[in-house]
């Protein structure tokens, strides 16, 4: 074979493979399209039987959900009563003083300086509720009294609300969110901070509020003052309808609330009995969110806030909020005021948001 027909049959060859791969791509291409039309086709079928069996559909997705609820298994307790209704150790409780005694308690307030601290999100509805009900309170004691507030990662009028409010002490701490993701870590930071402040403007009392649930009376703040004096270092507030503050509170029972209800319930949810979760909340938690009676007197605990709280300055020096686990951050803020400084802690049921 000369070299004129080595080329020749190399050419053919090329052009062979060639027809043969354009054949290859429009048999794919075609193919494609096919599969396509299919798709749609199937789509437009689904959609059809869909629309003419829309409410048998949903039939079985409600039968189908009923089933999975249930496999899981309800949780019981034995015990139906809250936990102001056990009986647990409540030993030398304060008696309430007499009437004179009380009015004289009234009268020495006036001497005794009150530092108010709250922390501040998104409060702009809560701002008037707030000043209508604290103002009258602070003006009770000594003239230095002061409301101290901070506020961080509002997205609403609040920042704007509060520099309109001169009686208020505001720091503006913007977006801490960024450094402090978790909420329960950054309301111990907040409440750190304005601690601080109390200790040094040598407060005589604290009172920490939940800015936006706070509206309380003056005669139920002044229930705190018909004990007598050394006898608590913590005074906690309950709410009207429920006592809702269940993840702060500590009974002195070593069975009965005195652990941590998330943390209980986590647990229990990845237990081999596979637990319904609605059940498992209703009966850990919901059993003991009966409202208090305000005549029932105090309870003493280890924790518990409730929305409010009055700390004598002195039980607080040393302590510190702490909110990593996670677990409530006034937990490890009041095991240090009962250990550090042997203070007691109650909940007062008088002492109430309404």
């Amino acid at each position: 074979m000369n070299d004129v027909d080595f080329v020749q049959e190399l050419n053919f060859s090329y052009y062979q493979k060639r027809r043969r791969l354009i054949g290859c791509q429009s048999k794919c291409l075609i193919f494609k399209y096919l599969l396509i039309l299919l798709m749609i086709a199937c789509l437009v079928v689904i959609s059809l039987f869909a629309t003419k069996n829309y409410s048998r559909i949903v039939s079985a997705l409600k039968v189908a959900r009923t089933f999975v609820y249930f496999t899981c298994e309800p949780y019981t307790i034995s015990e139906n009563r809250s936990f102001f209704e056990r009986d647990y150790p409540q030993a030398n409780l304060p008696q309430e003083i007499s009437n004179s005694s009380y009015q004289d308690s009234l009268r020495q307030l006036r001497s005794f300086r009150l530092v108010v601290l709250s922390c501040a999100r998104n409060i702009e509805n809560h701002i008037e509720t707030y000043r209508n009900y604290i103002e009258p309170i602070i003006d009770l004691f000594h003239p230095s009294s002061s409301i101290h507030i901070l506020e961080s990662d509002s997205t609403d009028q609040t920042i704007v609300k509060l520099r309109q409010w001169s009686r208020v002490h505001v720091y503006f701490y913007g977006r801490l969110s960024r450094s402090i993701s978790d909420r329960t870590e950054r309301l111990a930071y907040c409440r750190n901070i304005l601690l601080d402040k109390a200790h040094t403007l040598s407060a005589d009392y604290i009172f920490m509020i939940d800015f936006d649930i706070f509206a309380m009376p003056v005669s139920s703040f002044l229930t705190n003052f018909k004990y007598h004096h050394n006898d608590w270092s913590v005074m906690t507030a309950t709410t009207k309808g429920h006592y809702y503050d269940i993840w702060a509170l500590r009974t002195l029972s070593d069975s009965v609330m005195n652990y941590d209800i998330w943390h209980r319930i986590w647990n229990l949810t990845k237990s081999p009995e596979h637990y319904c979760s609605e059940s498992l909340v209703n009966q850990i938690i919901g059993v003991h969110t009966k409202q208090i009676p305000a005549e029932r007197g105090l309870i003493e605990v280890r924790s518990g806030f409730g929305g409010a709280a009055l700390y004598k300055l002195n039980s607080t020096r040393g302590c510190r909020y702490n909110g990593t686990g996670p677990t409530c951050e006034h937990v490890p803020f009041h095991s240090c005021i009962r250990e550090k400084h042997q203070g007691r802690i109650f909940i007062n049921p008088a002492f109430r948001i309404i």
